[in-house]
């Protein structure tokens, strides 16, 4: 691991400790809204990410961040945060669906997966990012999974059965997703 890298997991780890809100942070992330806590382990880490990824891309290691049930997660030369709260999540205030409010108002823990590069990474390769948090969110997604919530967006997407229809539910019902489809705009 260069000093980049250690550079970016300090300044990651930084904005985690002081508890800056989730709306100013600058990379993507994905939020679980649950009913009840999720407990997260190393082992568990490592299993939504060969789930998830595969295991193509080698081994995943995991390092313990500050904050219980904090960790950071590398697989291959890609850094992810994954950390599970017992508590609401400070949300984007009154959602104007009843169905997206409703899991605000349900929900006692969250678990986030975070892609801490965002910073240094182009904009444009974000959709990317998000399809990878995506793959490890949908390895998590259960009943007890209210909603998926992306701070950076500002977007709340009831759980209405796995996460794809749950997707494709919002995209019908007044969600904008347009950074989850930017990258397949470039490719075709």
């Amino acid at each position: 691991m260069g000093p980049k890298m250690f550079r970016s997991i300090f300044q990651f780890l930084g904005s985690v400790v002081s508890g800056s809100a989730p709306e100013e942070e600058p990379y993507p992330s994905v939020v679980l809204l649950l009913e009840s806590p999720r407990i997260l382990s190393p082992e568990s880490v490592v299993q939504i990410a060969v789930q998830a990824l595969g295991e193509a891309e080698g081994i995943p290691t995991v390092a313990r961040r500050p904050g219980r049930g904090s960790y950071l997660l590398r697989v291959s030369d890609i850094l992810f945060g994954l950390r599970s709260g017992r508590s609401r999540y400070p949300g984007p205030g009154p959602e104007t669906n009843q169905v997206r409010q409703r899991a605000w108002d349900r929900h006692r823990a969250w678990l986030a997966i975070e892609y801490p590069e965002g910073p240094k990474t182009p904009e444009s390769e974000w959709p990317a990012c998000y399809k990878l948090l995506l793959l490890m969110a949908n390895q998590i997604w259960d009943d007890d999974c209210l909603a998926l919530y992306i701070p950076r967006e500002g977007v709340t997407v009831p759980n209405m059965g796995d996460l794809i229809s749950s997707l494709r539910w919002a995209g019908r019902n007044g969600t904008p997703l347009p950074f989850l489809h930017e990258a397949d705009a470039s490719h075709g």
